[in-house]
């Protein structure tokens, strides 16, 4: 059904011929059904780094760089977008300090009651509850994965710190598409491949007439969309991103914020919470 209703839109817009943000408004009612109505967020750790790993050539400046959640919320039921780690993982990648167990506890409970499940890529912080932990053979039937992220999943284990064989591959939903998937009213995945083999970015467009983009890790701060400036080329190498795909995806998340698109950027605390205090996001989750 995935890709006769993907069939079926190539051959009414040629997606190909057009950016990245006019195929995404051109699916927003692609799924029949009201709109979203907000978008939630709750960050399970708050580390920080120097601001110069994120972008560039920026300063040292120390930053926050929290690992959240989101919940894309509907007037009956929600969509998760990436689901964090549990302690256990966050310790194997070196660090449990500023782990927060009651925030996880709230992000298990809306995971738990989500509709649908779908990660912007595969690295153990933003797959690790549905790729390993208590909750993860629950989660796993209603979690969305693309074909390229199980594929990185499988040969690459460093990405989820823990393994990940076919058998649990087959646990969840997997879906190959091309460049743009509608998954419900107003809610889009882009591809966007680089940091990750199997990265994407969310496109939502809430009943407010308000447009959001998910955009994972593209950039590690929003000055990296902001100066289009890609991360210090270290500390690419040991993502093993593709530079040239990031590069592409910044300018063009870029000119969607001046087309007037809130590109919110996962590991940037303050951005978050200036979202927060503008009404473009909603801190915390709800569960009910």
């Amino acid at each position: 059904m995935i890709r006769l209703l993907l069939c079926t839109l190539a051959l009414a817009q040629p997606l190909a011929a057009q950016p990245e943000l006019m195929a995404a408004r051109g699916l927003i009612h692609a799924v029949p059904g009201d709109l979203p109505t907000a978008i939630g967020y709750l960050n399970v750790a708050e580390w920080s780094w120097p601001l110069s790993f994120a972008v560039e050539n920026a300063p040292k400046t120390t930053v926050s760089s929290p690992t959240p959640v989101f919940q894309i919320r509907f007037a009956h039921g929600w969509i998760m977008a990436d689901a964090a780690m549990d302690r256990e993982i966050a310790a194997a990648a070196g660090d449990s300090s500023q782990f927060f167990d009651d925030r996880y506890t709230r992000a298990i409970t809306a995971l738990r009651g989500a509709n649908l499940i779908v990660v912007t890529h595969e690295h153990y912080d933003h797959i690790g509850t549905v790729g390993h932990s208590a909750f993860a053979d629950e989660l796993a039937p209603k979690t969305m994965l693309t074909r390229a992220q199980v594929e990185s999943l499988l040969h690459n284990p460093q990405m989820t710190k823990t393994p990940f064989d076919s058998a649990r591959a087959g646990r969840y939903i997997v879906v190959d598409y091309d460049r743009e998937l509608p998954i419900a009213p107003g809610v889009v995945l882009i591809k966007a491949p680089g940091h990750t083999p199997g990265s994407q970015v969310v496109y939502v467009k809430l009943a407010s007439g308000r447009e959001v983009i998910l955009s994972g890790d593209v950039a590690f701060h929003h000055l990296g969309i902001e100066t289009e400036k890609e991360k210090p080329d270290s500390a690419s190498r040991h993502m093993a991103e593709d530079r040239a795909a990031i590069a592409g995806e910044l300018a063009w998340l870029h000119q969607a914020e001046r087309a007037g698109v809130s590109v919110v950027v996962s590991h940037d605390g303050e951005q978050l919470e200036t979202f927060a205090r503008q009404g473009i996001l909603s801190q915390g989750l709800v569960a009910r």
